[in-house]
């Protein structure tokens, strides 16, 4: 396989796991765990019958979100366009299906600025995921 072929499979693969991602948060898998005293005040159960299901703690979708997170630290704006960028998070009063341009506009920066941001996060989760082995 050619490099410039294999570069293409992982642009796309990169793409379908950002959408994934983006799902995924919507869909409310990200949750605090419980401390013991909480789980008694909700009335959970400690035994286990084996029916009850564990959380998922190894995923493309919870390693993308924990890549971002360390990134926050330093570029809280590249990890904000990113979110935007794959409907991670909406913008109110934006339309799903604005362009880059109106995006960028709406979040009050250049299409340029929105784009290098945009590359950044993309390239520090690119990192992660070819260390992970999921790329």
């Amino acid at each position: 396989m050619t490099r410039p072929c294999f570069e293409s499979l992982n642009k796309a693969r990169l793409e379908r796991y950002f959408e994934a991602w983006a799902r995924w948060v919507h869909s409310g898998h990200v949750s605090a765990s419980k401390s013991i005293l909480q789980k008694i005040m909700d009335g959970d159960s400690f035994t286990r019958s084996g029916g009850g299901s564990s959380p998922i703690i190894d995923c493309v979708e919870l390693n993308i979100e924990s890549a971002l997170m360390r990134l926050k630290v330093s570029n809280e704006a590249a990890v904000t366009v990113c979110r935007v960028e794959y409907g991670a998070l909406y913008l109110k009063n934006l339309p799903v299906d604005a362009n880059r341009e109106t995006r960028a506009l709406r979040m009050g920066m250049s299409l340029r600025t929105y784009n290098r941001r945009l590359a950044d996060a993309r390239t520090c989760v690119e990192l992660e995921l070819v260390r992970l082995n999921y790329l």
